[in-house]
């Protein structure tokens, strides 16, 4: 859901699109993790001056943990002298930095993040501190376990500092979690492996599971995390509201429940749209961004049990109005 200051709009999931694209019976959740890698992020670090030692060992911690390492992380690094950018959007952030600040860390967005606002993550000058941080992080790694052991979801949740708000809508949450944990069905194992894209060499084993995490705004290991989060849609930043993102596949943010918009419609709609089939395979037909996460996942994951599908051309999603549940 989006922020309340702007059109409540959920964009409508595979099954509504069944129509129009190559349905699967495999649980969206499982198609996810399996067939949808995490689009890279641009870390650009902007520099003047000759880079000092520090600097350059920053860079190569970088490059230590990108797309290019044995343990990756879903971002590229790029350097670059000021005289050479070309791109606006640098110049622009280059121009409004702190005169004397040294080398500058821009983290953009994946370009196939349709949705976000801007490009633009965070801006912060270059130190090793701020590299580790963006690099991972221990509620990331913990995130990513949780995707990994076979969580259909894990909603990220993020509290506002008003005790009253925060326990209201965590305690909302939670009841609504465990509702649809209890209420939804998978597919059963012989319709699954009955389905066209079902390898039987590397079987299904599918659990339903949801789970709460709970992110500190004030833990400065999770900065860049609560960054990425914030980032992802408008006016997030300015809203003194509890807020809840639900996650999926390699660290699929579909979208932010907002304030009293963690409500029982919403959060079902995310459920039922996460174990429900997969109607349509084309990644981008679908909500959302990808968090910058350090994971192997095709090493953690094994073999594949889908099978890959050609893409078939799809219609543009089909937009929902949504209530935000505000007075």
């Amino acid at each position: 859901m989006k922020n309340p200051k702007s059109t409540a709009v959920i964009w409508t999931f595979c099954t509504l699109v069944a129509s129009i694209a190559y349905a699967c019976n495999v649980p969206v959740f499982r198609y996810a993790i399996e067939r949808w890698p995490a689009d890279p992020y641009e870390l650009v670090v902007l520099h003047d001056d000759k880079l000092s030692a520090e600097d350059i060992a920053a860079v190569e911690t970088l490059r230590k943990a990108d797309l290019g390492a044995d343990t990756p992380a879903n971002f590229n690094v790029r350097t670059i002298e000021v005289d050479e950018v070309k791109d606006r959007l640098l110049q622009d952030l280059w121009n409004k930095r702190d005169e004397g600040n040294g080398p500058l860390l821009v983290t953009l967005y994946p370009r196939n993040a349709q949705e976000v606002p801007d490009r633009v993550v965070s801006v912060h000058p270059l130190s090793r501190k701020v590299v580790q941080r963006s690099i991972d992080s221990p509620m990331r790694q913990q995130l990513a376990k949780r995707l990994l052991s076979g969580d259909s979801a894990v909603w990220v949740f993020v509290p506002c500092g008003d005790k009253a708000q925060d326990e209201a809508a965590l305690e909302r949450l939670t009841v609504e979690v465990k509702k649809n944990q209890q209420s939804l069905e998978l597919p059963p194992q012989d319709e699954l492996e009955e389905d066209d894209l079902f390898q039987p060499e590397n079987p299904i084993e599918l659990r339903l599971g949801f789970s709460i995490m709970t992110l500190d705004r004030n833990d400065p290991k999770e900065a860049f995390f609560l960054e990425m989060l914030m980032g992802s849609e408008p006016d997030l930043e300015s809203l003194e509201e509890p807020m809840a993102f639900p996650v999926i596949g390699r660290g699929r943010v579909l979208y932010a429940l907002v304030g009293k918009g963690i409500f029982r419609d919403t959060v079902a709609m995310a459920s039922r749209f996460v174990v429900g089939p997969c109607s349509c395979q084309v990644k981008e037909q679908n909500p959302g961004f990808d968090l910058l996460l350090a994971v192997d996942w095709d090493e953690k994951l094994g073999g594949a049990a889908i099978s890959e599908t050609p893409e078939k051309p799809t219609k543009g999603p089909i937009l929902i109005d949504i209530p935000t549940g505000k007075k």
